[in-house]
């Protein structure tokens, strides 16, 4: 198993899991887990089958793996194998928390638990009762079976936790010796089980897992209501309940294919121990439950012909030695040994030595069995051998008296481990229980502390957004100020050189209307300029729109007062997404810009597709150019009044780069603008606009 573990580590992580393989893989798990009380044997085959299967196809499958070694852990305990069942559950433990499963592992940690509840069971068979109430505890306060979960796992995990913790109370913690009978429930285990009893059957009806897994749990709630009955003076609504929960499991065991030996003979001794109990009053029993048994000895004679085992004799005897023949029909030992313990001792009580012979005769000619089995069961078996005289020889007795000591003292010691661990944790129970009612105490001046700090943290929080709000006023403010500060200097180096024109007298009147012309478009770019740089300024429209019909627009609009320089446009087909009107404004003082610095020569307009997202448009002229540091400040609103008088680019540049920065914020597609320029040689202004997409 532990090689499974060293080729699960080896395997490729990258491993692609075949669908199909897992499937087949969950399927023998799934068969497995079905015939765990039908055929052990036949389950324990599937479950190696399973393994197999992963082993040659699906190494990293975790949540297999972990379900074929817990179905082999719990066949081998129906087998009583229980080294390898105890094998099988360390190596779900050892997969479960090694660093093979994190991760990949979906159901570990309830694979865990179920692990850890058939560990339980195994301890409860040995009579370790200190170390199976501990693990129980654990469990309960690991938190993994409160989880809402639909997996079939979590509630048969469920299932199981309930049957373990009804088990543990009902058979192992107890006041009596070694009879199987007139057993009395100590008083605090009464209490706990009545409110375990409780709590299982509010949670019945969420509890679905298979139909076994229904006939184990309505078996546990049966014994545990009869032995509440048996310590509570014959409490006959305690009985009703067990014969109820009896007779529920007849009647699944009457549907097609429900039928399972195990189960049945399950319910054929509850009914003798009820019978053989001292404490229960058999007149009164069946005087309160007649119409239950009724219906239980119906059922059991179409579940288990011939009717001539109902004999007109001791109803007990009939019960035992049916429950007996059947549990011989299984192949757990475990249960071979306890049923004819049992029914030997109550052939003993009511003076059926022959019989009682007959009972021991089988078990000790049975090879199933060995010693260490079942503690409790062995020394029963022993001190029945003794009483009934089963052998003549001396050193029979003898060695069936020491080996009853030797297996009394060793429960012995476990039930004071028991009740050193009750101590123990009833103790840490009442220090929780103090450190409850502490909490609860200085909860309230917690709350109100908390109540307060939430207050002043909201009012500090308050009071920092205050601050920001009033520094980002103020800072518009300023900027603001600075805007019109910038607007006018700069609107008066622009308007100058118009008006010294307009007062030329000499000026043609078709100069003069371009100059006028000139000068309204300089106003008009202060004004959009003012809009765009300030809140709620000009709003941005995003549209599709043919580049071609700005191109065709700027065309007819610009400005060209040099009659050495020549204008062109080259055509285009691009589609841009962006605001029409602003990219027109945009083009047309780049245009302008370059005729107003260019006195002979070329001025060219042209874009092209970039990376099937962009347009790139280029605006190139034959002006005098540029120096690097008049390029460094081109955009700089702070930089645009020369200290030499020399002319600027005044407001047109300016006014470009917000409405790129508009693009840019509205698109997100990385829009820019930037020049290239020579001193002497020319400049070409570059701008990036976004292609309009089809998704768009």
């Amino acid at each position: 198993m532990f090689a499974m573990i060293a080729a699960c580590h080896r395997a490729d992580g990258r491993h692609t899991m075949d669908l199909a393989q897992r499937a087949k893989v969950d399927r023998y798990n799934k068969e497995a887990f079905l015939n765990r009380y039908h055929d052990p044997s036949c389950a324990i085959a599937e479950a190696y089958d399973a393994l197999d299967l992963m082993r040659d196809s699906l190494p990293t499958y975790y949540d297999g793996l972990l379900r074929a070694y817990n179905n082999l852990a719990f066949n081998y305990y129906m087998l009583a194998e229980h080294d390898s069942a105890a094998a099988y559950i360390d190596s779900v433990l050892t997969l479960a928390d090694s660093h093979l499963a994190w991760g990949s592992a979906q159901n570990k940690e309830v694979e865990k638990v179920i692990a850890k509840l058939t560990r339980i069971r195994l301890l409860q068979r040995s009579c370790q009762i200190a170390e199976s109430y501990q693990l129980l505890y654990d469990i309960e306060h690991s938190r993994v079976l409160t989880r809402n979960n639909d997996n079939y796992l979590y509630a048969y995990a469920r299932m199981e936790y309930y049957i373990t913790s009804l088990t543990l109370n009902y058979h192992y913690r107890n006041e009596s010796g070694t009879s199987s009978s007139g057993t009395l429930l100590a008083s605090n285990t009464k209490h706990h089980m009545r409110q375990l009893l409780d709590d299982v059957e509010e949670a019945r009806t969420e509890l679905k897992c298979d139909y076994t897994e229904d006939l184990s749990l309505n078996y546990a709630l049966a014994h545990s209501y009869y032995r509440l009955a048996s310590a509570s003076n014959s409490d006959p609504a305690l009985l009703a309940k067990a014969y109820h929960h009896l007779a529920n499991n007849l009647r699944i065991l009457s549907l097609p294919n429900h039928y399972s030996i195990y189960h049945l003979a399950n319910v054929f001794q509850l009914q003798a121990f009820i019978v053989a109990d001292t404490n229960i009053e058999n007149e009164a029993c069946f005087q309160h439950n007649a119409q239950a048994i009724h219906l239980l000895d119906s059922l059991s004679r179409g579940l288990y012909p011939p009717d001539s085992v109902y004999l007109d004799g001791d109803y007990g005897l009939d019960m035992f030695r049916i429950s007996t023949d059947l549990f011989f029909r299984t192949s757990d030992p475990y249960q071979h040994l306890g049923a004819v313990v049992a029914a030997a001792e109550y052939c003993l009580r009511i003076g059926e030595y022959d019989r009682a012979h007959d009972y021991y005769a089988r078990i000790l000619s049975d090879t199933t069995w060995h010693d260490n089995m079942a503690p409790k069961f062995e020394a029963m078996l022993y001190d029945g051998l003794i009483r009934l005289g089963y052998s003549p020889l001396a050193e029979d007795n003898i060695a069936w008296h020491n080996r009853e000591a030797e297996l009394l003292f060793f429960i012995r010691q476990n039930e004071s481990a028991d009740v050193m661990l009750q101590d123990r944790l009833n103790h840490s129970e009442t220090q929780n229980h103090y450190y409850v009612i502490t909490i609860f105490t200085i909860l309230p001046l917690l709350l109100m502390l908390m109540v307060l700090v939430v207050m002043l943290v909201n009012r500090s929080r308050r009071l920092k957004d205050e601050k920001l709000a009033l520094q980002e006023a103020k800072r518009q403010d300023v900027e603001r100020i600075a805007n019109v500060e910038t607007c006018l200097s700069v609107m008066r180096h622009d308007v100058n050189p118009f008006l010294s024109y307009l007062q030329n007298k000499k000026l043609s009147p078709e100069l003069r209307q371009e100059v006028l012309d000139q000068l309204l478009r300089t106003f008009s770019n202060i004004k959009n300029w003012t809009n765009l740089s300030i809140p709620s300024g000009l709003i941005f429209r995003p549209e599709h729109f043919a580049l071609q019909e700005v191109f065709d627009s700027v065309k007819n609009t610009c400005i060209n007062v040099h009659d050495n320089v020549v204008l062109h446009f080259e055509p285009t087909d691009i589609v841009i997404h962006g605001d029409r009107q602003l990219t027109e404004i945009l083009i047309r003082n780049l245009v302008n810009n370059a005729l107003q610095h260019t006195t002979e020569g070329l001025v060219t307009l042209s874009a092209e597709c970039e990376d099937e997202k962009y347009a790139h448009i280029r605006v190139t002229d034959t002006g005098k150019g540029m120096d690097e540091a008049t390029m460094e400040d081109l955009f700089r609103t702070d930089k645009k009044i020369n200290s030499d008088g020399e002319q600027s680019h005044g407001f047109g540049l300016i006014l470009c780069k917000y409405i790129i920065k508009r693009h840019d914020d509205n698109t997100l597609r990385g829009c820019r603008i930037w020049a290239e320029s020579q001193l002497g040689a020319g400049t070409t202004m570059h701008v990036i606009l976004a292609l309009a997409q089809k998704e768009e």
